[in-house]
C-alpha cells in the first residue's frame, strides 16, 4: 500500500507543480499602460435613513461612473460621469453632478477652444421610489437643505429669448461693467418627490434653511444701473415674497437654521471702492428690510464697516448673527505715471513681523481680513469680538455659548521666523459685549474651549500636563498631574518640546473632559473633584492597542455618557486595526466589534439610522466599500473594484526586525513579488521617510508616480521594497539615516533576500536629503535616485520656503532636519549633515528630481549637488518639470513620465538592462519637445 501512494503522489505531484507553475505564469507584470485604468472608490455616503449608498467609482484617468446601492436587496443604480452626489435628508432622491465625456474635452483642448467655451456640468436627480430621472444642464451649483426636506435648488445657465435685445441695450448703453457685480444664472426650485417646479431669472446667489422651509436668493439686474432685489420662497406654501427691492449690490443671503430669520449685505454705491451695510429680515413682518450695522452705527469704531469678505452665520440657537468687519477701504489712488517711470521695489526690515516672502505669500489673505463681530436679535445690540491684536475668535458650541475663544499671536511673529509652533496669548471673549479676559501668555501647544464654555483647557507641553481653568472661578486644575502615564508623545525625536496625543471630547454639561494616553483613554473631572479614570481599563496598553473615539456624527458637540462609545483601535506591534466598544461608566474592559489584519478608514454612520458603511484594505485588498449594523456582525461587501487585479503579479507584505549597527531595534516592510522563490535573490529597492512601518495592512494602487516609487509597481516587475523606519539622534539626522538603513539593507542581504550587487534606494524630500547623505558614507547601493533633496544645509538654513514664504530656519533648529541649533552656534554639525561636502566619496550612480517651482525645497539645492557631481564626473542625471511643485502635480503625464525614467534608470543599474536615450546622450535643449528618449540603447 505504501508502495502504490508513493508512486502515485510521483503522478500527482508533478502535475500539481506544473499546474502551480502554470497559475503564476499566466499572472503578469504591471506596465505603464496599466495605471490610467486602475479604479479608485471615491466619495461615499450613506443615507440619513440608514438605507441607500451611494459612491463614485473612477479610473486614473478617465471617464468614472457614480453608483445608487439599496444594499439590503442588493440593487444598483448607475450613473456615467456622474460625482459629487448628495442625498436629501428626506433620504428620497439624490443629487448629482455629470460632467462632459473626458474624450470631448480632449478634442476641444486639440482644437484650442477656450476653458470658459467647455461644456458645462449637468445635474442628475435620481429620484428613489419611482426610479425617475431627471437631468438639467449647463449646471453651475446646487444646494440641499441639511433637515426634514425634500426639495433641491440649483443654478443653471439662463435660457436665451428668441427676442432676448440684451446686446443691443448694452451696446446703446455703453455701460462699464461693475466688476463687484456678480453673474446670473437661473434658478430653479424643485422637489423631485411632488414635482413641483419654480424658475426665476437673473439669480446670483441662494441659501436654504437648515430645516429647508425657506429658501432665500439675489436676483439682480444690470442695464442702465445694477438693481437688486432679494427674495423669500416659502418651500410649504410654495409662495414667494420680496422683501428688499432696490438699486445697489446684495451679496451673501443666509438664511437661519428655523428658518425664521435671513440676512444679506447691500450696497448702494457705485465707486470701486464700496461701503456695505448689514440687513435683516424676520418672518411675520412686512416689506422688513432693517439696516442693523452701518458706518453710523455706535457700536461700530470709528472708519469701520461691514466686510463684504467676511462669512455670515447664525448661530444654532438663531440667537445671534455673526459677520465680518474690517476697516473703510481706502480708494484707489490715481495712476498717472507710466510704468517705465514708477518705482519697483521691496523693503525688508529686521522688524517686520513677517518676512517680506511671506508678506507676499498671505497678501490677499490679509487684504482680505476681516474680523469677528456678532448682532445680538434679542437685545439689537452689537459685539465686537475680534480686533487687531485678538484677530482670531472661536466661539463656542456653534455660536450658542456666551463665551468665545480669543487668540493673540501678533506678540510673538517675529520668533515664527525660527520657532514653530508659534506662541500665542489667549484670551476669553465675552460674546455678549466684546469685552476680553486674557487668561493664558506664551502659550504654544493646543489651547480649547469647552463647549459651553466654562472651561479653557489646554497642554502645556513644558509641564507636560493638561489643564483645565474655570475662567469664571479662576479655579485652575492640572488634570494629569501624578498619573503614572505620559501623555506626550514618547517616540518624539524632534529638538523640541514634544505635543500631548491630544484628546476625545467633552460630555454633556462639560461634566468630564476625554484625553488620550498612548494607548488608552482617560476621563477627567475639570472641576477637580473626582479622581481621574482610565475608561479603557488599561486594556489598550497592556495588549499594545491604541484606542482612539469615533466621532460618527460632526453636528454633535458632546460625548454621550448614556451611549456607547465607538473606539477606533490599532495595535502597534502586529498592526491589526478594528473597532471597539466601551461605555463611559463601565468596570468592563473595551468590547471588540470587528479586529482583522487590514486597516481601517474612519466609518460613516447614518445620521438616524444604526448602519454603518466602511473601508478596510490590505496589500492585496483595494478599498473596497461595506455596509452593517454599528455592531460589525450582519455586514455585507457592496463593491468590488479591480477585479483585474487577480491577472497581475501582486506583492505580499510582512513586518521585519533586525538591529541597527548600535544595538537598537528596528522594524520595517518588506514588499515580495506574490511569485516570490526563497532560493532566488532579488534586485532590491530602498525606499524610506520616517516611519512606514504601521502602513503594514495598506493598500497601494498601481498609479503614476508624484515622486517616490511604487511598491507594487516594482514588486510586480521583479524587485523586493525594503522600506526601513528611521529614528533620529538629535544634531546627527545623516548618522541617524545611515544606521537604520544601511543595517536593515544588510539584514535582507544576510537573510538571503537581497541581491548585494543590484540594490537601489529612492527617496523624496526628506527621503531625498537621506538618500544624498548616505551614498557619500557607503556603497552599498548599485543606484540611487534622490527627489527634492536638501543637498547643504549651511545654504539651505538662509533660504525661503517659496510656497509659504516662510523662512527655513525653523527647519533645522526645531523640527524635522533636527539639528537643534542655529548655523552659528553650532556650524560643524550643519557641515556633518550636508552631502555637498562629501560628494567626493560618492560611488553610486544618481538620479536626481528637482523641479524650479518647488515651493518647500529650493531647487537650487537639487542644482548644488548636480553640479558637484558633475564636477566630480561622477554619473549623475537631474530631471526638471518646468513649473510643477515639491511633488509633481497629480494626473499629469509628468507623473508617467518620471515613473518611466525611474524604472529605467534602476532597471539598467539593477537588473542589467540596456540604457535608455535619454541616460546614454541626454535630451539637448534643441530637442527638448520633440523627443522624450525612451528607447533602449543596444
Amino acid at each position: 500500500m505504501k508502495y502504490k501512494l508513493f508512486y502515485l503522489l510521483l503522478i500527482v505531484f508533478p502535475v500539481f507543480i506544473h499546474a502551480q507553475t502554470e497559475t503564476n505564469t499566466q499572472k503578469k507584470s504591471l506596465s505603464f499602460d496599466d495605471y490610467d485604468g486602475w479604479q479608485y472608490l471615491e466619495h461615499p455616503a450613506v443615507s440619513d435613513d440608514g438605507k441607500w449608498v451611494v459612491y463614485e467609482v473612477n479610473p486614473y484617468l478617465g471617464d468614472g461612473k457614480l453608483y445608487i446601492s439599496y444594499p439590503k436587496k442588493n440593487k444598483l443604480q448607475t450613473f456615467e460621469r456622474g460625482y459629487s452626489a448628495k442625498i436629501a435628508p428626506n433620504s428620497d432622491f439624490v443629487a448629482f453632478k455629470i460632467k462632459a465625456q473626458r474624450d470631448t474635452i480632449r478634442k476641444l483642448k486639440l482644437k484650442k477652444v477656450k476653458k470658459d467655451k467647455f461644456p458645462k456640468d449637468s445635474l442628475g436627480i435620481w429620484v428613489f421610489k419611482t426610479k425617475v430621472t431627471l437631468k438639467f444642464a449647463g449646471l453651475n451649483s446646487f444646494k440641499l437643505p441639511e433637515e426634514n426636506s425634500s426639495w433641491i435648488a440649483f443654478l443653471i445657465d439662463k435660457q436665451k429669448d428668441k427676442t432676448d435685445t440684451t446686446k443691443t441695450e448694452k451696446k446703446k448703453s455703453k455701460k462699464k461693467k461693475d466688476k463687484d457685480v456678480p453673474k446670473v444664472y437661473e434658478l430653479v426650485i424643485l422637489n423631485p418627490v411632488s414635482g413641483a417646479e419654480h424658475h426665476y431669472k437673473n439669480v446670483s446667489e441662494f441659501d436654504f434653511s437648515r430645516n429647508g422651509n425657506l429658501l432665500g436668493f439675489i436676483q439682480m439686474e444690470n442695464d442702465s444701473a445694477t438693481h437688486t432685489k432679494v427674495n423669500i420662497f416659502d418651500t410649504q406654501s410654495e409662495v414667494m415674497i420680496t422683501i428688499f427691492d432696490n438699486e445697489g449690490i446684495a451679496k451673501k443671503i443666509e438664511l437661519d437654521n428655523a428658518g425664521k430669520k435671513s440676512a444679506f449685505i447691500y450696497t448702494s454705491d457705485t465707486s470701486k471702492t464700496k461701503i456695505y451695510s448689514l440687513y435683516t429680515w424676520q418672518t411675520g413682518t412686512l416689506k422688513p428690510h432693517a439696516v442693523i450695522v452701518d458706518t453710523n452705527s455706535l457700536e461700530m469704531p470709528k472708519d469701520w464697516v461691514v466686510s463684504p469678505n467676511g462669512k455670515l452665520w447664525f448661530s444654532r440657537d438663531n440667537r445671534r448673527l455673526f459677520f465680518g468687519t474690517a476697516l473703510k477701504p481706502e480708494p484707489e489712488p490715481k495712476d498717472t505715471l507710466p510704468d517705465d517711470e514708477k518705482v519697483d521695489v521691496e523693503v525688508w526690515t529686521w522688524k517686520d513681523p513677517y518676512i517680506y516672502p511671506q508678506q507676499k505669500v498671505n497678501l490677499k489673505k490679509e487684504q482680505k481680513r476681516t474680523y469677528l463681530t456678532v448682532y445680538h436679535f434679542a437685545s439689537n445690540t452689537v459685539a465686537r469680538l475680534a480686533d487687531e491684536l485678538v484677530q482670531s475668535v472661536r466661539p463656542a458650541n456653534k455660536g450658542n455659548s456666551n463665551f468665545a475663544l480669543g487668540v493673540a499671536t501678533k506678540p510673538f511673529l517675529i520668533e515664527t521666523t525660527w520657532n514653530l509652533p508659534g506662541f500665542k496669548d489667549v484670551y476669553i471673549v465675552d460674546v455678549n459685549t466684546g469685552n476680553k479676559k486674557l487668561v493664558l501668555q506664551k502659550q504654544q501647544d493646543y489651547v480649547g474651549l469647552s463647549p459651553t464654555g466654562k472651561y479653557v483647557f489646554w497642554y502645556d507641553n513644558e509641564a507636560r500636563v493638561w489643564y483645565a481653568l474655570n475662567h469664571i472661578t479662576r479655579k485652575k486644575v492640572a488634570l494629569t498631574e501624578g498619573l503614572s502615564v505620559n501623555f506626550y508623545d514618547e517616540d518624539y525625536d524632534y529638538p523640541s518640546k514634544p505635543s500631548s496625543y491630544y484628546f476625545a471630547g467633552w460630555t454633556k454639561d462639560d461634566k468630564y473632559f476625554l484625553v488620550y494616553d498612548r494607548y488608552d483613554v482617560w476621563r477627567l473631572d475639570p472641576a477637580g473633584i473626582e479622581k481621574p479614570v482610565c475608561i479603557t481599563k488599561g486594556f489598550g496598553r497592556k495588549q499594545s492597542i491604541r484606542f482612539r473615539y469615533v466621532w460618527l456624527d460632526d453636528d454633535v458637540e458632546f460625548i454621550d455618557p448614556e451611549k456607547p462609545m465607538l473606539l477606533s483601535a490599532f495595535n502597534e506591534k502586529n498592526k491589526k486595526s478594528g473597532y471597539f466598544t466601551v461605555k463611559l461608566s463601565s468596570r468592563e474592559y473595551p468590547k471588540a466589534l470587528v479586529y482583522q489584519n487590514f486597516y481601517f478608514y474612519e466609518p460613516k454612520k447614518a445620521k438616524n439610522a444604526e448602519k454603518l458603511i466602511w473601508q478596510k484594505t490590505s496589500v492585496k485588498e483595494p478599498a473596497n466599500l461595506w455596509y452593517g449594523s454599528m455592531n460589525f456582525k450582519d455586514f455585507k461587501k457592496i463593491t468590488n473594484i479591480n477585479p483585474q487585479q487577480k491577472n497581475y503579479i501582486w506583492p505580499t507584505v510582512e513586518l521585519v526586525k533586525w538591529k541597527t549597527f548600535d544595538g537598537k531595534e528596528a522594524e520595517g516592510l518588506l514588499y515580495k513579488p506574490g511569485n516570490y522563490d526563497p532560493n532566488k535573490k532579488y534586485p532590491m529597492m530602498v525606499y524610506y521617510y520616517r516611519l512606514n512601518s504601521d502602513n503594514l495592512n495598506r493598500y497601494i494602487a498601481p498609479k503614476p508616480s508624484r515622486s517616490i516609487i511604487n511598491p507594487t509597481f516594482y514588486t510586480s516587475n521583479g524587485y523586493v521594497v525594503f522600506i526601513p523606519n528611521i529614528r533620529y539622534e538629535i544634531g546627527h539626522p545623516g548618522k541617524s539615516a545611515v544606521n537604520y538603513v544601511v543595517s536593515g539593507t544588510q539584514a535582507m542581504i544576510d537573510r538571503g533576500i537581497a541581491d548585494p550587487k543590484h540594490i537601489g534606494t529612492q527617496g523624496q524630500s526628506w527621503g531625498g536629503y537621506q538618500v544624498a547623505y548616505i551614498i557619500t558614507q557607503t556603497n552599498i547601493f548599485a543606484a540611487a535616485s534622490a527627489g527634492a533633496p536638501v543637498s547643504n544645509m549651511t545654504s539651505a538654513y538662509g533660504g525661503v520656503r517659496w510656497r509659504t514664504g516662510m523662512s527655513r530656519m525653523f527647519q533645522y533648529e526645531k523640527t524635522q532636519s533636527r539639528i537643534g541649533a542655529t548655523l552659528w552656534e553650532k556650524p560643524t554639525l550643519y557641515l556633518e549633515n550636508s552631502p555637498v561636502f562629501f560628494l567626493d566619496k560618492v560611488t553610486t550612480p544618481v538620479l536626481i528630481r528637482h523641479d524650479d517651482a518647488d515651493g518647500a525645497v529650493p531647487w537650487y539645492q537639487g542644482i548644488e549637488m548636480y553640479m558637484g557631481l558633475r564636477r566630480l564626473q561622477k554619473p549623475v542625471w537631474m530631471l526638471n518639470y518646468p513649473g510643477e511643485p515639491h511633488n509633481l502635480k497629480d494626473k499629469t503625464p509628468d507623473n508617467k513620465d518620471l515613473s518611466i525614467r525611474m524604472m529605467q534608470f534602476f532597471d539598467h543599474y539593477l537588473k542589467g538592462k540596456p540604457m535608455p536615450v535619454w541616460m546614454k546622450d541626454g535630451i539637448p535643449a534643441l530637442k527638448k519637445g520633440k523627443t522624450l528618449g525612451y528607447e533602449l540603447t543596444e
